[in-house]
């Protein structure tokens, strides 16, 4: 028979005091004969103190690799009236809008220094498709334009889906575009905010 550490007798093969559910020591643990039980071990002094390792810190703020921040070239191209734009592009019965279309897209490629942010050549293309790449164009001049605040340092969302949209059920869709794409590239030709 053992004793638990309270003094109890228990069976050898327990574990544990089947009375007070002490941990059995095993025979080399055994206190001696004589010893109190319960008797605390002498004091040890606690280990030092380890500081736990810094998180990962994450390195300073840098870019994303994948694409390098270019500033814009400094090209500034021709300042028009956004209403004139509409205005001409109703009274030629839409030649001018394909004007300006292709020019814009020419002027775009030259701030952003990208000459395939815009494909000049979809506005004619969209005249034989029936409007297809004139809705292709409409969002590469979206996503230009967006890059173009960016660069600017502002934040400005798609508008590419009201652009469809006003398209489809008013037909007052490409006006839309003439007037906030040349209205956002006079402020940026001028120096302003849009």
């Amino acid at each position: 028979m053992k004793t638990c550490p309270n003094g109890h007798s228990v069976p050898d093969n327990a574990a544990y005091c089947t009375l007070c559910g002490a941990p059995i020591l095993q025979a080399a643990q055994q206190p001696p004969v004589g010893a109190v039980p319960n008797q605390q071990p002498p004091y040890q002094q606690p280990p030092p103190y380890q500081q736990p390792p810094p998180y990962q810190q994450p390195p300073p703020y840098q870019q994303p690799p994948y694409q390098q921040q270019r500033p814009l070239t400094g090209f500034r191209g021709q300042i028009r009236s956004p209403g004139m734009v509409i205005l001409l592009t109703i009274v030629t019965c839409g030649i001018y809008g394909i004007i300006w279309m292709y020019s814009i897209s020419e002027e775009i490629n030259a701030v952003l220094g990208d000459n395939e942010a815009t494909n000049s050549l979809y506005p004619i293309l969209g005249l034989i498709t029936c409007g297809v790449f004139t809705i292709i164009w409409m969002s590469q001049v979206d996503k230009a334009m967006m890059e173009v605040d960016r660069r600017r340092g502002f934040y400005s969302e798609s508008k590419f889906l009201v652009w469809i949209l006003l398209t489809i059920f008013l037909g007052i869709g490409l006006f839309m575009v003439q007037y906030d794409v040349q209205s956002r590239l006079n402020a940026l030709y001028e120096g302003r905010f849009a």
